[in-house]
């Protein structure tokens, strides 16, 4: 799955971009704004690899299959915005490489890339990288490359361990390749590790999932990242659900999935620190909190978001115009908007309710201009329902606002 962000429904998450609320739109960033200051300075870099060797029958994402000439010239167009962004120089505090399947990639071909990104985003010594991987496009040996490249953080798609729903959702591998892969990630020193998985699958019973959390536990992942399946319209399982030939799971038996997640991650020793994301100690994803914490971010490649200065803006989706607009020196934003003042405290309440450490009340008003009272009726009314809770100065999801969190979040960006 692509970083971040892209659920929907009762208890889980929204696509950062899902979520347009600006004052006024603007051109597309030609220009570098002013540096800013401080430890500010840094960001995080996103890059997006939109190849698969096969389209799951769920995903919604921009992605497509590809011959190799293609992938070639998307690298090759890949490496010269990056090159040329307008904020060059700023230092890389998390790089995660999404899609799409960047394990798909040729070593070399992702070589050039984390080599582009390093010449022009000097990395901090600490820096998260982040590489997304298909258990089905690996060997051991191409680990043990992409961990030579200077990747430290690795997501491994899991999604299911029935090999009956992996068929069912399309994907390419087994479980048992699931297992291997996350053995070949430990022999090629990875020390930080995810898994994905999907809940609420067609005919997908709690025994099922019960048993793929038990075997992701044993696994002994660092992170784990839970979501509940969305059927999006314009996706197989979309075609299917609206011809009446998909089952879906009701939604009080999602939320018993969910709470026996709640309770065994919990009793594992692992931290929700986000709506779908749990961590051990000290590996919470630091790439994914700075889109929760409305933090400054640079996105390379189709469909890319960025977020810097106030300013969101997305690539082009489509790769022939891509490339055309870099041939011809132009920018590749599709899209540009200016967040401030009421609509950008919105948004930053709508993400920081997704993490467990809420919203700090003061720093919207500091950082935002706006005062928390412009927010006092739908607090108290959630309060009063049980679904925030309020204390120091802080607001957050109690564990029943969890189970409602798309609700909850969407009040506040109005």
């Amino acid at each position: 799955m692509a970083s971040l962000i892209q659920e929907a429904g009762p208890i889980s998450g929204g696509a950062v971009g899902g979520y347009s609320h600006c004052s006024s739109s603007f051109a597309c960033p030609a220009s570098r704004p002013a540096l800013p200051e401080g430890p500010s300075l840094d960001l995080g870099i996103y890059i997006h690899i939109p190849f698969c060797v096969r389209k799951c029958l769920y995903c919604d994402f921009n992605t497509s299959v590809a011959a190799a000439h293609v992938q070639e010239a998307y690298v090759i167009g890949l490496c010269q915005e990056i090159r040329t962004s307008p904020q060059a120089g700023r230092r890389a505090a998390t790089v995660f490489f999404g899609g799409g399947t960047p394990s798909e990639m040729e070593i070399e071909q992702i070589e050039r890339v984390t080599a582009a990104l390093r010449e022009t985003f000097p990395p901090l010594p600490d820096a998260e990288w982040t590489l997304e991987c298909n258990p089905g496009t690996v060997t051991r040996e191409k680990l043990a490359a992409f961990r030579a490249l200077g990747f430290n953080r690795i997501s491994i798609g899991v999604q299911s361990f029935h090999d009956h729903h992996l068929r069912a959702l399309g994907r390419i591998h087994n479980a048992r390749e699931a297992a291997e892969v996350v053995a070949w990630a430990r022999q090629a020193g990875f020390g930080n590790l995810n898994l994905d998985l999907i809940f609420a699958l067609p005919e997908q019973d709690l025994a099922e999932w019960q048993s793929d959390l038990c075997r992701a536990l044993e696994l002994g992942p660092e992170h784990l990242s839970l979501y509940q399946l969305t059927i999006e319209e314009k996706t197989e399982f979309g075609r299917r659900h609206a011809a009446g030939r998909l089952p879906t799971i009701d939604e009080d038996l999602a939320a018993d999935m969910y709470e026996f997640a709640l309770d065994t991650l919990a009793a594992a020793g692992y931290e929700r620190y986000e709506i779908s994301n749990w961590a051990r100690p000290g590996c919470r994803c630091r790439h994914n909190l700075r889109y929760w914490r409305n933090e400054e971010y640079l996105g390379f490649g189709l469909s890319a978001a960025s977020y810097v200065g106030g300013t969101r803006w997305t690539n082009i989706a489509r790769q022939p115009e891509y490339l055309a607009r870099l041939r011809a020196g132009r920018p590749v934003c599709e899209s540009a908007e200016r967040l401030g003042g009421a609509d950008a405290a919105g948004e930053a309440m709508m993400l920081g309710l997704r993490v467990a450490e809420g919203v700090d009340l003061g720093e919207i008003e500091r950082r935002y201009g706006v005062s928390p009272r412009l927010y006092a009726e739908r607090i108290d009314r959630f309060r009063e329902i049980g679904l925030l809770a309020h204390q120091d100065g802080r607001i957050f999801l109690t564990r029943r606002g969890t189970l409602l969190a798309n609700l909850v979040c969407a009040e506040f960006l109005d």
